[in-house]
């Protein structure tokens, strides 16, 4: 079996120039990734629709169906250019002028692409800079300028991304570019969006009320929680989302970086407790960026995060610009199936009930999904097949963790796609058939054919009786050999 079957914990990469090329996507593909993701900061319009193009081919070629995350920028406040050739020098305990547009930046006086700066920092307000490098405390602002302590030094290079901890910042989770850029991915067929500071669980709902003006296919929406507004409400914006993502390099400028651990353990149990998938980003295996191995403590760090409950763990620059980029999928490999090696993880959340679940039919869905995860504890089926439209019935299923690893057989090869994030999933695409026995029959051969299964397997099927065309009416457990 393959490394990349044997695996619960799915991986994501960040494409750039180190993984640009279909030879490349194919190798990173063979090496496991699982999903594909795109930054809409980088690369012009022509360059990601090329690099989306690339990536579906080289799935087709490998008999894949890997979803793609394009990533909207959001509300990315930057300082202006250098005024120079050279890094500019910050030095602690000195004093420096801000200025709310993008004037170069000098020792002396620093420009931020942001208007509204002086609406939303105070006397006291912190500033930090590139990832929090920079440390700067306001003491006074007056005349279109802030004048600043640098609570902490270091060489700023030019448009560098400016955090503003605590400042009461509106509106950015979909700004005009990220419009555009919205437009862009429904109509380039991408699966899943990510919402870049997010704030609470409407501009979720704003985001996707501008994806459905679109038309076309509805890619899922993945919350970002990169903010301590967000982590505040993380529950009641996990309840409108397809997905979460642990955005820990953000989160960790935006509140004291000691508490990203706690923070990353209650993103993970919110979204295992509704089933839900979630990635954790950011730093993973930054080593590999310019090292063929990875730190003892980014192993360390990439397992914790397959035990916290995790459905993906992403690979940011380490895919996309460093030296590495194979290297560093593999090595994500051999942690996670280590981390899995005496079985499925299975958290307390993980395994509770879906929360607040007061419709018949829903309470139904999820009280045969559990059964399914406990029969398949105490029989000898080695897969579990669940029939699904829209994925909820097989995310439903998945939410619990069960043993053998699922498949989910879908009749849209987008819904397939989207199901490819989720913890211990394989889909694939059969047509929708009336008899149910017709369609096991089908669906079993598809699964042999596809190398998911062997001949005679034995499986246990969830789906709907009878097969319509209605989603969220999961009725009936089967157990049946594949294949036959």
């Amino acid at each position: 079996m393959s490394p990349y079957d044997e695996r619960r914990v799915k991986i994501v990469a960040t494409l750039g120039p180190s993984s640009t090329g279909r030879d490349r996507l194919r190798d990173l593909l063979q090496a496991g990734v699982d999903v594909a993701r795109i930054n809409a900061a980088h690369g012009s319009p022509d360059e990601r629709a090329a690099l989306i193009a690339d990536v579906r081919a080289a799935a087709r070629e490998l008999g894949r169906l890997v979803p793609i995350l394009f990533d909207l920028r959001g509300l990315k406040i930057r300082t202006g250019p250098l005024a120079g050739d050279e890094k500019v020098p910050i030095a602690r305990g000195t004093s420096i002028e801000i200025v709310n547009t993008p004037e170069p930046t000098t020792a002396t006086r620093i420009g931020i692409d942001y208007p509204r700066l002086f609406e939303v920092i105070q006397p006291g307000s912190r500033i930090l800079i590139a990832d929090g490098l920079v440390e700067l405390l306001v003491e006074r602002i007056g005349d279109g300028v802030a004048v600043c302590q640098v609570g902490r030094g270091g060489l700023l290079l030019g448009k560098q991304g400016v955090t503003l901890p605590g400042a009461p910042i509106k509106g950015g989770a979909l700004t005009e570019v990220d419009r555009a850029d919205l437009a862009f991915g429904v109509a380039q067929g991408v699966d899943f969006l990510g919402l870049s500071f997010v704030n609470e669980a409407d501009d979720l709902r704003n985001a996707r009320e501008a994806v459905a003006a679109h038309g076309g296919a509805q890619p899922g929406l993945v919350a970002k929680i990169e903010r301590p507004e967000a982590l505040a409400v993380v529950r009641e914006i996990a309840e409108v989302a397809d997905g979460l993502m642990v955005a820990r390099g953000d989160l960790g400028v935006q509140m004291p970086p000691e508490r990203v651990p706690r923070a990353q353990k209650e993103i993970i149990g919110v979204a295992n407790s509704r089933g839900v998938p979630v990635i954790t980003a950011t730093q993973m295996l930054e080593s590999m960026i310019t090292q063929p191995v990875a730190t003892r403590a980014e192993t360390s760090d990439v397992a914790n995060a397959v035990w916290d409950g995790t459905d993906a763990v992403m690979l940011s620059a380490e895919t996309a610009v460093g030296a590495y980029p194979v290297e560093a999928v593999q090595t994500m490999g051999r942690i996670i199936r280590e981390a899995e090696r005496d079985g499925p993880i299975r958290t307390a959340t993980a395994a509770a009930p879906l929360p607040g679940q007061t419709e018949p039919t829903i309470a139904f869905a999820d009280a045969i999904a559990r059964a399914a995860q406990a029969l398949a504890e105490v029989s000898p089926v080695e897969h579990m097949v669940v029939f699904t439209l829209t994925g909820s019935a097989v995310r439903r299923v998945a939410k619990y963790r069960p043993t053998p690893p699922i498949i989910g057989v879908a009749t849209d090869e987008a819904v397939a796609r989207r199901l490819n994030l989720v913890w211990g999933v394989r889909a694939t695409v059969v047509p929708l058939a009336d008899d149910p026995d017709a369609l096991f029959r089908m669906a079993g051969r598809q699964i042999v054919e596809l190398g998911l299964a062997t001949d005679g397997a034995y499986a246990l099927i969830a789906g709907s009786l009878p097969m319509t065309r209605q989603s969220g009416r999961t009725n009936m457990l089967h157990v049946r050999a594949l294949g036959t």
